[in-house]
């Protein structure tokens, strides 16, 4: 997909120049978390495991299921991973119809293409993530890369995705705004050097988010609830170039 013009009307200013966005999948575009939580329940009663509300959170949401089955203790430590991976995709596919959007998420990304290449960096493998992409989002077409489990070794908290992601679009992190509804996520970012994140308080509260490096937090993504963050970045941006006639003076 090529770059978008970039002589097209601007949405958002950061207060360095922004290169690109960066956008999570689950919780942040789409509220998918109940269909996760009973994928994963349905996985745990099949090992006879329980997991409390508190442990899962802590332990598995937001995380790749292939890090969670090769890395978190369990009785299907020491089994055939491929095989308990295709279990656990099976049975989020098969509640995948009953994800909804978060509000104002096909219409900001519509909005943000006009200026920027986008990349969806997600813990989710790659047909989840064109099913909602494509089929409740509409919007894959928009989408300049995704970055889905299959394609990196560590998922998040590390890095790793976000930065696969600056380099694809030719981004410098630190010249990116990101938007991201988990603290494993933003930690993510925050590792990979973006400083502009929105924390979209779907599945973590504010605090969290803010502690974990968000910015801003929004509870969607409707043009009301970012224009504080818009009025931030543009503010920034005013006081920069401000700052930039002084020292030619």
């Amino acid at each position: 997909m090529t770059r978008p013009d970039v002589g097209s009307r601007q949405t958002f200013d950061t207060s360095s120049p922004c290169e690109a966005v960066l956008l999570d999948l689950d919780g942040t575009l789409v509220l998918s978390e109940d269909v996760h939580r009973r994928a994963w329940q349905a996985f745990f009663d099949t090992w006879g495991v329980e997991v409390t509300d508190a442990d899962y959170e802590q332990r598995y949401m937001g995380r790749r299921p292939s890090d969670i089955i090769t890395g978190v203790p369990g009785p299907w430590t020491g089994t055939d991973p491929a095989a308990a991976l295709a279990t656990m995709t099976a049975f989020t596919l098969e509640h995948a119809d009953s994800v909804k959007v978060v509000r104002g998420a096909a219409a900001l990304i519509r909005q943000l293409r006009i200026k920027y290449p986008l990349a969806v960096v997600t813990s989710a493998g790659a047909q989840w993530a064109q099913h909602l992409l494509e089929d409740v989002l509409g919007v894959r077409h928009l989408v300049d890369f995704v970055i889905t489990s299959e394609e990196i070794t560590c998922g998040k908290p590390s890095p790793e995705g976000y930065l696969r992601a600056c380099a694809a679009l030719r981004a410098r992190p630190e010249h990116c705004l990101a938007f991201e509804d988990s603290p494993s996520g933003i930690q993510a970012l925050t590792a990979a050097g973006v400083r502009d994140i929105v924390g979209v308080t779907t599945t973590a509260d504010a605090a969290d988010l803010t502690r974990a490096g968000a910015r801003w937090t929004v509870p969607d993504l409707t043009p009301r609830h970012l224009l504080h963050v818009r009025r931030s970045i543009n503010a920034e941006q005013t006081a920069r170039e401000s700052n930039d006639k002084k020292a030619k003076t």
